[in-house]
């Protein structure tokens, strides 16, 4: 997870830092032949070890600050649609987007007197201009007002047809572009990407992940819209390089095809339940315990079983 830039959410970014002055020996070239049979051990270690861990610094935090599940999942699309540059960067907005929104989420999207424009003047995230994130609110309102629920609304894009992830979640963001306007169609289409065109839609597969699974402590379990076996890992910088070490995905692309790719490696171990495994591998990348500069102690790892890049020195 999902964000940082997954999160899980999380962000996506990562500093170098010094290695010791031993050297390391390369590990061979692994042969998928070698590979463990089964990632379900590794993978289930990891997630016994996470249970528990504080949610700080992912923004899933903020969703889980609302007992109201019309205030959770308002907060859940507001802070997943955020959730992208560095993970301070991500809670400064976040902070000062919810301050933006008294008394609580949802009441301020829905009442009366929409979201003034003043009242988040100045307010920006990276590349989104204050105007830009007037604009999505002004969307996410009127999906509510419409609807009464970005469940409700995510139903009705589906209409009569079977559930298809991503046709469903193409439908889902199509109907807030439509709500957008003429104006700074980069940011919208940023806000609201395209699925349907490749696009990972990392943040909008946070989102859902979030409000489908659970609740277990990180996930909040408010929608039966979309079942959990239906989901896609939220593809991050983290989840996009641990994929190719730990032999889950072969492509290079971070599109939403490796998404598929690394979500069907997972289900291996966990059919009804893939993305569970979201979290505690992301936060390997979003706490830095192992980044592509620094391994980590790959000796206490307990995915280092199949990781491509584990270190053959002591740690």
């Amino acid at each position: 997870m999902s964000s940082a830039t997954n999160g899980s959410g999380g962000a996506g970014d990562e500093t170098m830092d010094g290695r010791g002055a031993v050297a390391e020996r390369k590990p061979p070239a692994r042969n998928p032949a070698s590979r463990p049979t089964s990632i379900a051990g590794p993978l289930g270690r990891l997630l016994a070890e996470g249970r528990g861990a504080e949610l700080s610094p992912d923004p899933v935090a903020f969703p889980h600050r609302y007992a109201d599940p019309r205030d959770a999942e308002a907060a859940a699309f507001l802070a997943a649609s955020f959730a992208f540059g560095g993970v301070l960067q991500i809670r400064s907005f976040l902070s000062r987007l919810f301050d933006a929104l008294p008394p609580s989420p949802h009441a301020a999207l829905t009442s009366a007197a929409p979201v003034r424009r003043g009242s988040v003047a100045g307010l920006s995230h990276r590349f989104i201009s204050s105007d830009g994130v007037f604009r999505f609110l002004r969307c996410v309102r009127a999906a509510y007002l419409d609807h009464g629920s970005l469940e409700r609304f995510y139903i009705a894009g589906r209409g009569g047809d079977s559930p298809d992830l991503r046709r469903d979640l193409a439908r889902f963001l199509d109907g807030f572009r439509g709500r957008w306007g003429k104006s700074l169609p980069r940011e919208r289409d940023f806000l609201f990407p395209r699925p349907e065109r490749g696009s990972a839609c990392k943040r909008h597969n946070l989102f859902l992940r979030w409000v489908v699974r659970g609740p277990d402590g990180v996930d909040l379990g408010l929608w039966r819209a979309v079942s959990p076996r239906d989901l896609l890992v939220p593809l991050d910088t983290h989840m996009a390089r641990l994929g190719g070490e730990l032999g889950l995905t072969r492509r290079k692309t971070p599109d939403w095809r490796m998404a598929e790719e690394i979500t069907a490696s997972l289900r291996v171990a966990c059919p009804e339940d893939p993305v569970k495994f979201d979290y505690p591998l992301t936060r390997l990348g979003i706490l830095r315990v192992c980044t592509r500069p620094r391994r980590g102690v790959c000796g206490r790892c307990p995915v280092a079983p199949l990781c491509s890049r584990r270190s053959f020195t002591p740690g």
